[in-house]
C-alpha cells in the first residue's frame, strides 16, 4: 500500500474545507430539523467544481472521497447528496457511449442536472425481490418494470443510473441504464422520514413500462462487474462520510473532556478517557488509510472491490462506535440537542449519531467479493 497526496489534492482539500466552513456549518443544524433539500447549495458546489470529482482528470476518486470526508465534518447530508450525484457521472464516464457522455456529463458537472443512483432493491440481491426491476432488451430498446428502493436524491434528481435484472426475475445477468427522471412510467414514492442525513431525500422509484431508446451502460455481459464496481465506489464514499463524522465527534469530545470537571479535575486528565480518545483517533486513521488506498487503486484503473469491502466491513463494526465513545466522554450533554442556560457552545453529537447511523446502516450488508480471503493474505 502506497499513500501519497498530490499538490492538486491539497488544493481540493482547501477548497472543500472553505466551502464547508462558509456554506455547510451555518445550515447543518437547521437542515437536520427541516429536512428540506438544499437546492441552492448544488449551484455553489458546481461553482467550486466539487460536484463531479471522480471524472475530473486532475482529481479522481481520491479527491472525491477526501471532499466527502471534509464535508461530513460539517454536514453529512450534503456529502451524501454529492456522493450519489458524483457516482452517476462516474458510471456514465466509465461505461456510457459518446452520446450519453455528451448528453449528461457537462450538465452533471455544472449542476444543471442532479443525479441519483438506483441500485438497491428490497430483495437480498438484484432480481430476487418481489418488486425486482426487470429490463427486457429488444429491437435496440430496453423496457423496465419494477422498483428500486432507498434511492437517495429521489424526487429531486433529473437523471437516474440503475441496474436491472436482464430479461427475467432472478436472471444472473444485469443491465445498466441511464434514464431521465421525466421519462414516462417513472414515479417516485413518498419521501422516507429518515433518522439521519436529513436533507438528502430517500424514496422508492417505480418503473412501469419505461421504454428507453438509448441509455444502456456497457453490455449485459459486463453488467454484474459494473454493478460491483459502482457499489464499491459507493461504499468508499459512505466510508469517507463515516470517518468525517467520527473525526468531528472525536474533536468535539476531546474539547468537552478538557472542560468537563469531575472530582475537581477535567476528565481529560484521566488515563481511561485519554485511552478512549486515542482509540477513536486510531480507528478513524486506519479506516481513512484504507479508504484512500482503495480510492487510489480506482484512480490507477486497478481492481479495488476487495479493498472497498474491507473498509466497509471495518466501519460496519467501528463506525458507530466512534459516536458511542464520543457520547461516553461527554456524558449527559452528549445526548442533548438543546443546551441548558449555563452551557456555552454547540451540542452536535445527537445529530451526528443519527447521521452516522444513516450512513452505515442504510444499505443491507453486502457479501464480500468472491475470493476475498484467498486474495488478501
Amino acid at each position: 500500500m502506497s499513500i501519497s497526496l498530490t499538490e492538486n489534492l491539497d488544493r481540493i482539500q482547501v477548497s472543500a474545507a472553505s466551502f464547508a466552513e462558509e456554506f455547510l456549518e451555518p445550515i447543518a443544524a437547521d437542515l437536520d430539523k427541516s429536512g428540506n433539500f438544499p437546492r441552492a447549495l448544488v449551484a455553489e458546489l458546481a461553482r467550486q467544481q466539487l460536484l463531479a470529482l471522480p471524472v475530473v482528470k486532475q482529481a479522481g476518486m481520491a479527491a472525491h472521497v477526501d471532499t466527502l470526508r471534509i464535508m461530513s465534518q460539517s454536514c453529512p447530508a450534503v456529502a451524501s447528496i454529492v456522493n450519489n450525484h458524483a457516482l452517476v457521472a462516474y458510471a456514465i464516464f466509465k461505461w456510457g457511449d459518446e452520446k450519453l457522455k455528451n448528453d449528461h456529463l457537462a450538465q452533471l458537472a455544472q449542476g444543471e442536472t442532479l443525479g441519483a443512483l438506483a441500485i438497491h432493491e428490497s430483495g437480498p440481491a438484484l432480481g430476487l425481490g418481489p418488486d425486482a426491476l426487470i429490463g427486457v432488451i429488444a429491437g435496440g430498446k430496453i423496457t423496465l418494470n419494477g422498483k428500486k428502493t432507498f434511492v437517495r436524491n429521489a424526487g429531486v434528481a433529473d437523471v437516474y443510473v440503475g441496474f436491472a435484472s436482464a430479461g427475467a426475475a432472478g436472471a444472473t445477468s444485469a443491465v445498466g441504464f441511464v434514464a431521465a427522471a421525466s421519462a414516462p412510467g417513472i414515479s417516485v414514492g413518498p419521501t422516507y422520514q429518515t433518522m439521519g442525513l436529513r436533507g438528502c431525500p430517500v424514496a422508492d422509484v417505480t418503473f412501469k413500462n419505461v421504454v428507453l431508446d438509448a441509455g444502456l451502460l456497457g453490455t449485459v455481459a459486463d453488467g454484474a462487474d459494473m454493478l460491483a464496481e459502482l457499489s464499491s465506489a459507493y461504499a468508499l464514499g459512505e466510508a469517507a462520510q463515516t470517518i468525517g463524522i467520527g473525526k468531528i465527534a472525536a474533536i468535539h469530545a476531546s474539547a468537552a473532556a478538557r472542560h468537563r470537571i469531575q472530582f475537581g479535575h477535567p476528565i481529560a486528565d484521566l488515563q481511561a478517557v485519554q485511552q478512549l480518545l486515542a482509540e477513536m483517533a486510531t480507528d478513524a486513521h486506519l479506516a481513512w488509510l484504507g479508504v484512500l488506498n482503495a480510492a487510489q487503486l480506482a484512480d490507477a484503473g486497478t481492481p479495488f472491490t476487495v479493498e472497498a469491502a474491507m473498509v466497509k466491513s471495518f466501519l460496519g463494526r467501528f463506525g458507530q462506535k466512534l459516536l458511542i465513545d464520543a457520547v461516553q466522554v461527554e456524558g449527559g450533554m452528549g445526548i442533548c440537542e438543546t443546551a441548558p442556560p449555563h452551557f456555552k457552545g454547540t451540542l452536535p453529537l445527537a445529530r451526528l449519531f443519527r447521521d452516522i447511523a444513516g450512513t452505515t446502516l442504510c444499505d443491507a450488508p453486502d457479501d464480500f467479493p468472491e475470493g476475498l480471503i484467498a486474495t488478501s493474505f
